[in-house]
């Protein structure tokens, strides 16, 4: 019996050791479990962390269409000669012609690596405008003449640029083109009969060289100035009285465009971090700097009572210049803003020469081009923003142009026009974006329209000389804004 006993206080003890242990088992679970919902519940109190958003990769691969307006300047050497040979008829070396021009232009651009964009395009470009120069002698012989000017054409190339920035490209480019010039058209009368020397519309080919810069100015919206030299090689052409014309030119096309994009601004998202948003200061004080070019429009007479009447009319010179401004913008509106600014326009033409020769050296006329030499202009703005770091608008103001002077030489006798300043309205529009808080880019053209003068008589040649005009002026910028106390 006692061994019995002694076996189940044993099994009792096994037991009762084994209902500790779960016991214990149980409340370290508990434990645990009390812990975890514990920790969980303060963790709830802590302040999340927000995971980075992730940011697309700058990414020009798209098609594209647009449009532009600039100027286009023919220049190079013409000859007339007799079918029979003999001494030139006429010559003129220099500038050919000049002329507003319009673009219509579509592509393509594909990014080919981080900081590279290779594409195709193709252009069209045409004009309507033409310099015309009337000259009457001693009464009774009369010259007109229209100058050479761009009718139309067509470009098709390449361009590969490099990205300065996620939004602005550096390209040059190359292509082949195809140009329809309208060339010379002279009139003469001597007293009853009338000569016509003609020289035939020519449509030239040609190679294409030139370089650009493109700045988005949104997802799909971009803004580009654009420089293209066309050479369009020797060509000859038949007058209807049968005298030959020997050209050789070459077309300067200088344009601003904007340009649609079809598609999204951006790759596929990677791990960096967003940039953060612009905060644009449009209210304040802003000063700024370009460069751009200048295209003149004059309308000159000038007479010697009795021997020579003188007039012309169109595109006569043109320049490279420079413009330095100050100015101050208010914001007045969630989408609008006004402001008034002053700015100094400097410019320079390299003292380009125009030389033209008649029926042998004794008839030669030499002048410099005209050009802006340097002028100011006082006015305001108002634009309304498509979005808030980018803004579009249109201006008006006053200027006074200083015209560089003019030394010319006709039939041997040297003459320089006096330098004047001229003053007239000035209007005309562009875009402005922010592309961090402080400094913008902006694309602007202005016309000036300049009262005329007649107190440019040289003394020498001319006893009445009087000029007037337009200033057609491209220009693009860096602007930055001052912080506002």
């Amino acid at each position: 019996m006692g061994a019995t006993g002694t076996g189940c206080w044993g099994l009792d003890l096994v037991h009762s050791k084994r209902r500790v242990a779960r016991a214990v088992a149980v409340l370290g679970a508990a434990h645990v479990a009390a812990f975890a919902v514990t920790t969980a519940a303060r963790a709830a109190d802590l302040p999340v962390k927000a995971l980075p958003q992730l940011a697309p990769v700058a990414n020009w691969t798209q098609f594209y269409v647009g449009a532009g307006l600039g100027f286009d300047f023919a220049s190079g050497r013409s000859n007339l000669t007799p079918t029979a040979g003999g001494p030139a008829l006429f010559n003129l070396d220099g500038l050919q012609g000049a002329d507003l021009g319009l673009s219509a232009f579509a592509g393509f651009d594909v990014q080919v690596a981080p900081r590279f964009v290779v594409g195709g395009f193709v252009d069209y470009d045409w004009s309507r405008q033409r310099t015309a120069v009337n000259t009457t002698l001693f009464g009774t012989a009369n010259l007109s003449a229209e100058m050479p000017s761009l009718d139309q054409g067509w470009t098709i190339g390449g361009r590969a640029g490099f990205l300065a920035t996620p939004d602005i490209l550096l390209y040059g480019l190359a292509g082949y083109s195809e140009m329809r010039i309208n060339n010379w058209n002279a009139t003469a009368t001597f007293g009853g009969p009338v000569f016509t020397m003609q020289e035939s519309a020519q449509t030239s080919h040609g190679y294409t060289i030139g370089a650009g810069a493109e700045y988005r100015l949104s997802s799909n919206v971009s803004l580009r100035g654009e420089y293209r030299y066309v050479a369009l090689g020797h060509n000859t052409t038949v007058d209807p009285l049968g005298a030959v014309w020997t050209t050789d030119l070459s077309e300067h096309v200088i344009r601003i465009g904007a340009a649609y994009r079809f598609g999204q601004f951006g790759g596929p998202a990677t791990t960096a971090a967003a940039a953060p948003a612009l905060n644009p200061a449009w209210t304040g004080v802003y000063v700024g700097a370009g460069i751009g070019g200048d295209a003149l429009t004059p309308h000159v007479a000038a007479s010697l009572p009795g021997a020579l009447d003188f007039n012309a009319a169109g595109l006569g010179g043109a320049d490279v210049g420079g413009t330095f401004t100050i100015g101050y913008d208010r914001q007045i509106a969630p989408k609008w803003v006004v402001g008034v600014f002053g700015l100094i326009d400097a410019a320079t033409n390299g003292g380009a020469q125009v030389t033209a020769t008649g029926a042998g050296a004794g008839t030669t006329v030499t002048s410099d081009l005209a050009s802006v030499k340097w002028a100011w202009t006082v006015g305001g703005r108002a634009g309304y923003l498509v979005s808030p770091e980018t803004l579009v608008y249109l201006l008006g103001g006053y200027t006074g142009s200083t015209a560089r002077s003019i030394t010319y030489s006709v039939f041997g006798i040297q003459s320089t026009s006096p330098e004047r300043e001229y003053h007239g309205a000035t209007f005309g529009g562009g875009f402005e974006r922010f592309f961090s808080d402080r400094i913008s880019a902006r694309a602007e053209y202005r016309m000036t329209h300049v009262a005329t003068r007649d107190d440019l008589t040289d003394s020498v040649i001319f006893t009445s000389v009087s000029a007037g005009g337009t200033i057609h002026t491209l220009r693009g910028s860096l602007v930055y804004h001052l912080p506002t106390p």
